[in-house]
């Protein structure tokens, strides 16, 4: 389980880093915003993030308070920031259909979604990756391992990263392989 969220970790950076990509082009004015690419990377993190990845990542949490009481701090800290960062995706996202509905939407207040966007979202991974996972590694036995395997039946395949991309993620999926 660990060695899966550390992968969907690596391909959510990835998208991550497509979205600075297309903020640089959004400041710089360089060429024009590409709108729906932007809304498919959005709606691929709301979808698969807050849908199936962050609900896996709360089995571990929820274990981890549970037999480590001590670590419920980093736990509840940790829950608060998948619902705020499922709020500021909404919102985000919303704010991308509204431009893609022909609504006028300043480009430094798009960036600065955009920014915040971004940076909340990498930031998270980062402290995950940086400190709650190695912590876990480091306190979780045999034991406890097959405790939260047991408790994750939703393997769904990935609809960007897996073995078939569906349709709706092709240009995005193509962008990534550049």
């Amino acid at each position: 389980m660990l060695k899966n969220i550390h992968q969907e970790h690596s391909q959510m950076a990835r998208l991550l880093r497509l979205l600075r990509d297309k903020l640089r082009i959004i400041e710089k004015g360089e060429r024009e915003v590409e709108y729906p690419l932007i809304k498919v990377v959005v709606e691929y993190l709301q979808t698969r993030a807050d849908k199936y990845h962050h609900p896996k990542e709360d089995i571990l949490y929820h274990h981890l308070v549970a037999h480590y009481p001590e670590q419920a701090k980093l736990v509840d800290d940790l829950e608060k920031d998948h619902q705020a960062l499922a709020a500021l995706t909404e919102q985000f996202a919303d704010t991308l259909t509204m431009i893609l509905m022909d609504a006028v939407i300043p480009l430094d207040m798009l960036a600065q979604s955009l920014t915040e966007f971004v940076d909340r979202q990498q930031a998270h991974l980062e402290f995950e990756e940086r400190e709650v996972l190695p912590l876990i590694q480091k306190l979780f036995t045999d034991q406890d391992w097959q405790a939260v395997n047991s408790q994750w039946h939703d393997e769904q395949p990935d609809p960007l990263f897996g073995e078939r991309v569906e349709k709706r993620y092709e240009v995005l999926a193509q962008r990534l392989a550049m």
